[in-house]
């Protein structure tokens, strides 16, 4: 597999979001202070825990690898893909505003300010492109880039 064309990021929370996600624990102990105070501690705990499991488990893998783009649960082969825009600032905000187009495939992660849009080139295929989050939008083009010079 030849480094260039291969990329793999996790779109996870920014480091900070954990801190911010303790103001949970004195509103469940708010909450459940009147029925006991263990419960409470419980509840909290088992509410911070399960959220922040959640956004990072959950967070979306974008790849390129073996001649495929994988965003989320979603592949597609680079073969069948134009060149890639890595957007920035006002690219990346038009693109998520005015340029929105509801039949692209989207994985956007709301913490991720750069994007990677690129054109499906397949008559078969009803989704015109596919706009994916990316903390590094340039690496992400020239992977796609890469991996379609070698299709």
């Amino acid at each position: 597999m030849d480094p260039a064309s291969s990329y793999r990021e996790r779109l996870t929370p920014p480091w900070w979001l954990p801190l911010l996600l303790l103001l949970i624990v004195p509103a469940a102990l708010l909450v459940f202070l009147p029925v006991d105070l263990g419960v409470g501690m419980g509840v909290a705990a088992v509410l911070y825990l399960g959220i922040v499991t959640a956004l990072w488990g959950g967070a979306p893998v974008v790849e390129v690898r073996d001649g495929m783009l994988r965003a989320g649960r979603a592949r597609i082969a680079t073969a069948l893909l134009d060149a890639p825009e890595a957007l920035r600032g006002d690219e990346a905000r038009a693109a998520m505003r005015a340029e929105w187009d509801p039949a692209s495939h989207h994985v956007i992660s709301p913490w991720t300010r750069g994007l990677v849009r690129v054109a499906v080139d397949d008559e078969s295929d009803p989704t015109p492109s596919w706009v994916m989050s990316s903390r590094r939008p340039e690496r992400l083009a020239a992977a796609i880039d890469a991996a379609r010079a070698s299709a």
